[in-house]
This record gives structure tokens, sequence and C-alpha cells, in this order.
């Protein structure tokens, strides 16, 4: 992939202020990684989004993949050139990222001390080293200080296609009860009010300021206002970026 995970993007734009909590630190969140890459076989890849680095760890799963040998780890600078993620398909690709902007954004609005209780289960399809796609479970974790989440750990292990619990289109579980969100219930349409919606269908279109308080019955700088409501609430920098983040997390 030649670009930056648009959904990541998003959460690197974030002033990272806070500190993470001194119980899980990243060296405790590096040895999480090493364990379940050992005991589950797994490729575990933890994110540093404040220092940009990758933490990756190989087990039997990323020998099959051709993309490093068990029992093996590394350190990255490259964020956007991680084996796994340049060879996720396309299709599965866009759901991941869907999925991770929900979730990022849902996280945003709970207690810190109840952020952990979530993560993102749903099956995808790598390429593996015979050029086939072969389907993969991938759990996604946040962890975060009180402003910012600081780091993603992206947990990819063998799975049955045919396992039920297990979607491609992505699930966020609150392991704390067992209550699960599906990516249908799972919009976020309540980010936004109903008339910054209305705004932000209008922007997307192509329409200009001057044009959508016409076509809206209300003044230039009321949509003004909006727009700049909605990039704050999306926590993104243009309306560009606020009408891609938008669409991926079904709000228009």
């Amino acid at each position: 992939m030649s670009s930056a995970n648009p959904s990541i993007n998003e959460i690197l734009d974030q002033t990272f202020s806070g500190e993470l909590d001194p119980k899980m630190s990243l060296e405790k969140y590096r040895h999480v990684a090493f364990i379940f890459s050992v005991l589950q076989n797994s490729t575990a890849i933890l994110t540093d989004l404040k220092s940009q680095k990758n933490y990756i760890y190989h087990g039997a799963l990323s020998e099959y993949l051709g993309i490093g040998e068990r029992m093996t780890s590394e350190i990255s600078d490259h964020l956007w050139k991680e084996s796994v993620l340049n060879n996720i398909h396309p299709e599965d690709l866009k759901s991941k990222q869907t999925m991770e902007l929900q979730l990022f954004h849902f996280l945003k609005n709970k207690p810190l001390d109840e952020r952990l209780n979530y993560y993102l289960i749903m099956r995808i399809r790598v390429r593996a080293k015979n050029k086939e796609y072969v389907p993969l479970e991938l759990k996604v974790f946040y962890a975060s200080s009180q402003d910012s989440i600081q780091l993603v750990l992206y947990l990819y292990s063998f799975t049955s296609v045919n396992n039920p619990e297990i979607s491609s289109s992505g699930t966020i579980l609150d392991s704390s009860n067992g209550k699960t969100f599906s990516s249908t219930d799972f919009r976020l349409k309540n980010i936004l009010s109903k008339r910054e919606i209305e705004v932000l269908k209008e922007i997307a279109s192509g329409s200009k300021s001057q044009r959508i308080s016409e076509k809206l019955y209300i003044s230039k700088n009321t949509v003004d206002r909006h727009r700049q409501n909605i990039i704050e609430k999306l926590n993104v920098k243009n309306s560009t970026e606020a009408c891609h983040a938008a669409t991926l997390m079904g709000i228009i």
C-alpha cells in the first residue's frame, strides 16, 4: 500500500500529551505481544503512534506467510510498510480501516478505565508466500492515556473460515460482559447532529458554503460554523478528510 492508512492518519493527528498507565507500559505491551506470538503462533504487531514505530513479533504464521522467522522480532520506523498490512485483500483492508476508525471514536467517549474492555475482531484474507489468500483472525486492541490513543496491538492468527463468531465486516466486543457491536449497528451517526450531517452531505457533493446556505435556508456563517464543528468532532484537518472519515463510518 503506497499511502498511509486513513484511519490511522486520523489517530496520528492526536496531541499525545498524556502518559500511559504505568501498570501497562510500552515495555509490558511489547511483552504481551511477544507472548501471543509464542502461545498462539500469531504475528503480533504493536504500533506506537507516539513514536511511530512498529514492534513486530513472529510466530509460525509469519513463516507460513513468508514474512518472518518464528521466534524472532524486529522494530520498524515505517508504519505503512509492514508486511501483513501490504498483503491484506483490498476489500478486507477497507473493512479493517472502517472498524478501526469506528472503535477509535467510540473509545474517545469512554472513561479511561473502561477502554481496555473493548477490542475489534474480524476475519480477513491475507496473501501468503504461495500468492494465495488465506483466512485469518485479526484482533485489534487500543491502549490509551487520558488524552489520546497511543498503542495499537494487532494479533493475526489462523482461523476457520466457517467460524460464525468471526465476521469479515468486523465486530466490536466488550470483553467485560460479552456484548458485541456489529458493523451494521456500530455506525456512530450520533457523533454529528442531523444538521451537521446535512451540511456534510452537501460538502461531499461539491457544494460551496454559499450554495449550502441557500439550499438549507441558513446563513453562510452558520454553514461555516457547522463545517468547523464537523472537523473538530471527526478529528480531521479539513472538509475533504471529514467526508472521507464520515463515509468510512457510515455517517453519510
